[in-house]
């Protein structure tokens, strides 16, 4: 974790300039649309009645309000079909009860994150069929992730006790194209399971909810609710393709690996936690922004000209780099600065292949590191230049740097850098300046396919930082959605950015994708 040298560069800038008191205050598509008989099909589709009753158990409603009037008119209506605990079909070996967390789970913040499948179900099964062979099929998969039917006991440890996960199915009075035509955020989460819920605590409870939101065209909207005491993107990814394998039928299962706490092992309570002031604690506002594959390879160009004698930037690093700096120019005009007062990148970095020997592919819990970057928004750094910070810490989390993250000395290495993170918070009274970046880019997250067709949207909501950015493939050709969380005040402000909106859309429609075939 090298960024504890970045950290305490921007700890001394800020120690420096304490004096100074912060305070506060597309391109769309232009293509013609041109619907397929298969799109009309799976989103518009054949009719369900929406006061089924499943198992026996009578429909309740629930409607989720957002408190801002002009978007209570699109809130769904929700009818709860089913609730149940779905168990592993077959009970954990008892020497197998106890699954040690590791030192980087004791890190990350108990909290759940909120993540979705829009799904079209080409077969047009029916909803009993649909949410039978789920939950068949996640009681399987179950038996292999083990630790995720049980509890988290403290912060050591989970009891692998079967409790199950939390299974619930509820209609939506609408069809998914009409969902899909404005996917705001608020709109989203109205399709999450009521517990856990990000806020809750995963102590005792279940290490993952799950809602099965059938559209009155039959399509699917499989939400998931994941602890992040042991859920990193990449775990959520190998889950889903488990269950999706295990739903069609394919008969190689795959086998999830258990060396985390091995590799990382968590003996003694750390000194120091992540500074509660990074989560969210007053208003934020989350917006998609997407950058299509034409909008994508522009950026890319753009910032190209550190890069001439090395490869060009990733479309992560391009894409980071025009959001930080909109991003540390947005809050730079909200909450006066000085100019030593750094803007830090936080980018998660999966290092399992940057390990060495790397880390079983199948590998769970968060193994992640975290790379930091600082900028100086008063400089106003280019793209290149911010994009070229942003690869150079990426690149310390190597693999002599996680070497010595292991055994024992890896804990004293995460101590000193949870302090150097703590104190970089504290002189900077209560603001923090910082963005945190999470990428699924890559990750094949639109290949999965549960036997009803692959999915036609995937988002990744935020689990309740005050300033993130959630990276994420766009169905089709080599774009980027990145769904950005800030502060109410500086989203008004990044959302109106000329450069950013140069190159990215502000919430359109991921049907988009779906009905032009040139993209």
């Amino acid at each position: 974790m090298k960024w504890l040298f970045a950290a305490n560069k921007a700890t001394r800038c800020l120690l420096n300039s304490q004096q100074h008191r912060f305070h506060g205050y597309s391109k769309g598509c232009s293509h013609s649309q041109k619907s397929s008989m298969w799109s009309k099909s799976l989103l518009y589709g054949h009719q369900y009645s929406t006061l089924t009753t499943v198992n026996g158990i009578e429909p309740s409603y629930r409607s989720v309000k957002n408190g801002n009037e002009k978007n209570n008119k699109k809130s769904v209506g929700l009818d709860i079909i089913e609730r149940e605990i779905i168990e592993p079909a077959s009970p954990t070996s008892h020497h197998l009860r106890t699954y040690n967390l590791s030192v980087i789970d004791q890190v990350f913040y108990d909290c759940y994150t909120p993540l979705v499948l829009f799904l079209p179900n080409n077969k047009m099964s029916s909803v009993t069929d649909v949410v039978k062979h789920l939950k068949e099929t996640l009681s399987q998969i179950l038996t292999r992730f083990y630790p995720l039917a049980g509890e988290v006991k403290d912060n050591f440890h989970i009891e692998c006790n079967d409790k199950g996960v939390n299974f619930m199915v509820a209609r939506v009075n609408q069809n998914l194209k009409e969902f899909l035509q404005d996917p705001n955020d608020e709109k989203v989460r109205e399709l999450f399971p009521e517990s856990p819920t990000s806020a809750e605590s995963s102590i005792g409870n279940y290490l993952i909810g799950v809602q099965v939101n059938i559209f009155n065209c039959g399509g699917i909207g499989l939400s998931t609710s994941i602890s992040h005491k042991i859920f990193d993107g990449h775990t959520y990814f190998l889950f889903m393709k488990a269950w999706a394998a295990a739903a069609r039928g394919t008969p190689h299962p795959i086998s999830p690996s258990f060396v985390a706490s091995e590799v990382f092992p968590n003996k003694h309570p750390l000194d120091f936690l992540v500074p509660s002031k990074l989560m969210n604690t007053e208003l934020v506002s989350t917006k998609r922004f997407v950058f299509d594959p034409m909008a994508m390879a522009s950026l890319v160009g753009a910032c190209t000209s550190s890069f001439t004698s090395i490869r060009a930037p990733t479309r992560m690093e391009a894409t980071t780099a025009l959001i930080w700096r909109a991003a540390a120019k947005a809050a730079r005009t909200i909450r006066l600065c000085t100019p030593e007062t750094p803007h830090s990148l936080f980018s998660f970095v999966n290092i399992r292949k940057r390990a060495s020997p790397p880390l079983p592919y199948e590998s769970i819990g968060n193994l992640v590191d975290i790379a930091c970057g600082v900028s100086y928004p008063e400089s106003q750094p280019d793209l290149p230049t911010l994009a070229t910070e942003t690869r150079e810490s990426i690149a310390k989390v190597n693999s002599d740097h996680i070497e010595s993250c292991k055994g024992e000395k890896g804990r004293d290495g995460i101590n000193n850098l949870l302090k150097k993170l703590v104190d970089l918070t504290d002189v900077s009274g209560n603001e923090n300046h910082c963005l945190f970046v999470t990428s699924l880019l890559n990750s094949g997250i639109y290949e999965l396919d549960f036997g009803w067709g692959k999915p036609i949207w995937f988002y990744d909501m935020n689990a309740g930082f005050s300033r993130i950015v959630a990276l994420n493939d766009t169905l089709k050709g080599r774009g980027v959605e990145a769904a950005v969380t800030l502060k109410s005040d500086e989203m008004e402000i990044f959302e109106r950015d000329p450069e950013l909106l140069s190159y990215a859309s502000v919430n359109p429609s991921p049907l988009r994708f779906l009905d032009d075939s040139t993209t």
